[in-house]
């Protein structure tokens, strides 16, 4: 709510990501970025146990198309003990953020599986470049 964004989240084919195909995986997450927010291929839905991670675009190329480039430019004012909202299979989630750092793109251990419920927002930073990467954290606080 804080930064009054309500975006879909758009699924990708784990295809690649089994075959190790970075190359291909990127492209696959780039297009799928121009139809909202992306679930990250290989971790958590809403709803199980663990690591829930969906990335967005922080700011993008303006002549590129979709409506979503710039869609997580407003992440960096998210605060501690703020409330996100994600909507998964007519079920709502409420996870409650508790940690936000700046960590380099090298550093993929925030895609890690966890043995509770939270969501792993992702964006590039600083807003225009994509030398390190925002991680907003979240526990689950309430699902109905």
């Amino acid at each position: 709510p804080r930064i009054n964004q309500n975006v879909p989240v758009v699924g990708v084919k784990n295809e690649n990501l089994v075959a190790r195909k970075w190359d291909e995986l990127e492209k696959d997450m780039q297009n799928a970025l121009q139809n909202g927010v992306v679930h990250y291929p290989g971790t958590a839905l809403p709803g199980d146990n663990g690591n829930v991670v969906i990335t967005g675009h922080s700011s993008y190329y303006a002549w590129d198309s979709g409506n979503f480039k710039d869609v997580f430019a407003l992440l960096h004012e998210v605060k501690m003990g703020d409330k996100v909202v994600v909507y998964f299979n007519q079920k709502k989630f409420i996870y409650e953020v508790f940690d936000i750092k700046t960590v380099s793109p090298k550093d993929v251990d925030v895609l890690a599986p966890t043995n509770s419920e939270q969501l792993t927002l992702i964006t590039c930073t600083p807003i225009g470049t994509n030398l390190r990467r925002l991680i907003v954290t979240a526990r689950l606080v309430e699902k109905g």
